[in-house]
């Protein structure tokens, strides 16, 4: 009986649920008395955790008193039951999922059913202004203007027994809007996808974009929801200038503007949208971007829009986040950002481990060498990208003890076990992903010939080696190395 659909249902079912439930049973008269008895006798049971009362002679001898025992009885009306259940179930959660908009297009089908017309077209004509008095609109609310639509299509056509061409146009507009706004939501997730991993899918541009440009002249686009798409659509699809942003600048201006109008599952595929697209120009050395996605990304927790799961962050949100406010020395920010976060992180790894990451990050970049070295070395992450960036950053912070501060030569020992330990890592894991891989090795091997050099002191080969970290097409902490190799260089030209 515990093990049973029915049960299993039932305990999860909160007090006030149970109630509506048994109102439910006890005022229809197609349910039999026998499934309220049920109900009943379970839930009691349940609710005061005497679930040995449940074995099935006690709940037959309380659902059939003083009846004899029939095999198949039970569990017949225990399936009889569930049916029952289950369809107040999904009638429950229609109810609680349905918006005003759905809840008029219900109504208008009763007013059509019953041929009350004047009726009928009044909850018509306020379906139909809807599109300029509802804040915002999702896909399904273009879809019931479309069914609407379409309802007062075939009323008019029954009615006057005839086609009513002039009403079917409506029909196809509302439906052309619904098209519109399914295949926007889907070309720009696609869009986005190859922004971040280039998908190499030549259809992108020529069938995707070709096959919505005839619809840009639609009405749909002289509203805020279709505006934010095609600007969308135009950035995602193009290859980023050198140019100022201001074609971005204004994207966002645009959705800021309109944030209160749209879904909020929009605005998060358009600052998505945005971010990638920063991304994308800061990767290609356009340093200005930086200001304006950490802007995004500062507004999206101000928002709460970076939440999951009440109060969670997913551990891509951290890693994603900190470094670009580092990067900016945002210090103040960063820190209470990771300290709000301290047991919040979503990932493969304890919150605990992805909140000591950050916090290593945050002390190397305010300078405190010594501390980020201590956590780093007690480390040992199950992240991938947290395995790799923390071996780089431990590296890093051994250099600026070692090459900065002077740190005595047990430093410089540990520095070089380290990079030759960073150089075996990167050799052995085949299943890295390529550019991370060769990013990571060219890291590794560049710090070791630096190493030789500056045990040499040899400013010729050290500006070799400036120059191939220069030509490199992949490297990490391209930055960082070049800086450490002009400081030595610096050094030893004046001694």
């Amino acid at each position: 009986m515990q093990n049973s659909d029915l049960v299993e249902i039932l305990n999860v079912l909160t007090e006030e649920e149970q109630k509506d439930l048994l109102h439910f049973l006890n005022n229809s008269n197609s349910i039999k008395q026998e499934c309220a008895l049920l109900l009943h006798y379970l839930l009691r049971c349940l609710n005061q955790n005497e679930q040995e009362k449940m074995h099935r002679e006690a709940v037959y001898e309380v659902v059939f008193p003083g009846k004899e025992w029939v095999e198949n009885k039970l569990p017949k009306l225990m399936g009889e039951t569930l049916a029952h259940v289950r369809r107040w179930v999904a009638e429950n959660m229609a109810l609680k999922q349905m918006n005003d908009l759905q809840y008029l297009y219900y109504l208008q089908g009763f007013y059509r059913d019953r041929g009350l017309e004047d009726k009928f077209w009044s909850v018509h004509q306020q379906i139909a202004s809807s599109k300029d008095t509802l804040h915002w609109q999702t896909t399904q609310d273009f879809y019931t203007r479309f069914l609407s639509e379409n309802d007062s299509y075939l009323f008019q056509s029954i009615r006057n027994k005839r086609k009513d061409d002039l009403n079917l146009k409506n029909v196809i507009i509302s439906f052309n809007e619904h098209y519109l706004i399914g295949k926007l939501w889907f070309v720009c997730l696609l869009l986005n996808q190859n922004l971040v991993a280039p998908l190499n899918l030549d259809f992108l541009k020529e069938t995707l974009i070709h096959d919505l440009a005839p619809h840009f002249s639609h009405q749909f686009f002289t509203k805020p929801l279709g505006q934010l798409y095609a600007r969308a659509i135009n950035l995602l699809s193009t290859e980023p200038s050198d140019n100022e942003p201001n074609e971005l600048r204004e994207f966002i201006k645009l959705l800021r503007a309109n944030e209160k109008m749209i879904p909020p599952y929009c605005t998060i595929l358009f600052e998505n949208s945005a971010c990638n697209y920063c991304t994308r120009c800061a990767n290609k050395g356009e340093s200005v971007y930086l200001q304006i996605l950490f802007d995004l990304h500062v507004g999206r927790v101000n928002s709460g829009r970076i939440y999951i799961n009440n109060g969670m962050i997913s551990a891509s949100e951290l890693l994603n986040t900190i470094p670009l406010a580092l990067r900016l020395q945002e210090f103040s920010w960063a820190k209470d950002f990771i300290e709000t976060h301290k047991k919040k992180i979503l990932g493969v790894m304890p919150s605990q481990q992805y909140y000591e990451f950050a916090l290593a990050n945050y002390l190397f970049h305010t300078k405190d060498y010594q501390e980020t070295c201590r956590i780093l070395m007690t480390s040992d992450y199950e992240d991938i990208q947290c395995k790799i960036s923390g071996r780089i950053l431990e590296i890093k912070a051994l250099s600026e003890r070692f090459f900065r501060e002077k740190a005595d030569h047990r430093v410089g020992e540990y520095l070089e076990d380290r990079v030759e330990a960073a150089i075996l890592f990167f050799f052995r894991h085949k299943n890295l992903e390529a550019t991370k891989k060769k990013m990571g090795k060219r890291f590794a091997d560049t710090m070791k010939r630096i190493i030789n050099a500056e045990g040499k002191r040899d400013v010729e080969r050290l500006e070799i080696i400036q120059n191939d970290i220069a030509k490199a097409e992949y490297i990490a902490e391209r930055q960082w190395l070049t800086k450490l190799v002009e400081d030595l260089m610096g050094k030893y030209k004046k001694k």
